[in-house]
């Protein structure tokens, strides 16, 4: 009887000894997991740097200058002397119209012109006779010499008027002629010889369009964030779909100074000399536009960026611990961005942030 209970005593403490071992073991295997699960945070500094950022806009080429042509007196067209395609030089004639009404009017205006200098000429005379004969005393009277010298200055009047009619109405028969205000290129012709033409006829259309080829605008819209970094003068690069293989230059130009309020953009010209024609009014570029970065950023890696629903902050250590700080992002570069935000420059942060690190987590 005493064997059988020792046995059963033995065999008692061997399962407890066995239990104690397993019930250790596990416990040393829950602290591995969790050493290797804990996550491992880098820690980096924000650094003082402009990230500059390449970046392509699209462009449109515009004429340097470009003119709807309509008449500026009524008539019929006699003439046509150029048509589309037609290359202009500043002055040449372009049509000539027909206004007998006009012809008309300039002759009586002229008749008009004319007479109103004879009287004048008349009455000029008539005072001048009055006013030497008004040196012999008793002779003219102060009343007929008042009178002759109001007769002639109402005559200069009325011939000052005539002749200013007729300067308007030569300055509308110029007008039948038609002239090129600048070089450049009939681009439109929409009237033929015998059509009306003029303020009394409804014109749709112009008569003809110009523009000026050999010298273009590329315009382009800069979007607000890249703006400010934008110089005037910087040399530009951009392609031309229509030309494959090919890099061009050119310099910004002028800026229009204000933000478009619909797309938040500022409208840019670049001047390009095009002499050789290699370039059309209508056609697209696409510019290549190298951004200096911004004054006062600081750069960090865009991984330590958490952007949530609410709010977009980086992780900053401090004593240890995570603390959230609210940034605004600028341009980026490759792996970097540009931050703004309560952030020093060389402060401590977490460079592989997660939303889940909560702010306080002491950071080994």
């Amino acid at each position: 009887m005493k064997t059988i209970a020792f046995s059963g005593l033995a065999a008692l403490v061997v399962s407890v000894s066995l239990t104690g071992c397993s019930s250790s073991e596990t416990a040393e295997k829950k602290d591995k997991k969790a050493q290797v699960d804990r996550p491992k945070f880098q820690i980096g500094k924000a650094v003082p740097q402009k990230v500059g950022q390449t970046f392509r806009l699209p462009g449109e080429f515009k004429a340097f200058q470009e003119v709807n042509i309509y008449p500026k007196a009524d008539g019929f067209v006699e003439q046509v002397l150029v048509d589309r395609g037609s290359f202009v030089k500043k002055g040449q004639i372009l049509m000539v119209l027909d206004s007998p009404e006009s012809e008309e009017r300039l002759a009586v205006a002229r008749s008009n012109a004319l007479k109103a200098n004879a009287l004048l000429v008349a009455s000029r005379e008539h005072y001048r006779r009055l006013r030497a004969s008004s040196r012999v005393p008793g002779s003219v009277s102060a009343l007929d010499l008042e009178t002759a010298n109001a007769r002639m200055m109402a005559d200069s009047a009325s011939m000052l008027g005539e002749e200013a009619n007729f300067r308007a109405l030569t300055k509308i028969k110029s007008y039948l002629t038609v002239r090129a205000p600048f070089d450049g290129v009939i681009t439109e012709r929409n009237v033929h010889p015998g059509a009306l033409v003029g303020a009394g006829a409804k014109m749709e259309r112009p008569m003809m369009v110009l523009q000026q080829q050999n010298h273009l605008r590329l315009v382009l819209d800069i979007p607000e964030n890249y703006s400010t970094t934008l110089k005037h003068g910087k040399t530009v690069s951009f392609t031309v779909g229509a030309l494959p293989g090919q890099v061009f230059k050119g310099k910004i130009t002028r800026r229009s100074g204000n933000m478009n309020e619909q797309f938040r953009s500022e409208t840019v010209e670049i001047d390009i000399t095009n002499a050789a024609g290699k370039f059309k009014p209508g056609m697209f570029a696409e510019i290549i536009l190298d951004s200096e970065g911004s004054t006062g950023a600081l750069a960090v890696p865009l991984t330590s960026v958490v952007a949530s629903t609410e709010r977009q902050y980086v992780i900053r250590v401090i004593d240890g611990r995570a603390q959230y700080v609210d940034v605004r992002r600028g341009q980026q570069s490759g792996d970097l961005t540009e931050v703004f935000g309560n952030l020093r420059a060389n402060d401590q942060i977490v460079i592989n942030a997660r939303e889940d690190l909560k702010e306080g987590t002491e950071i080994q």
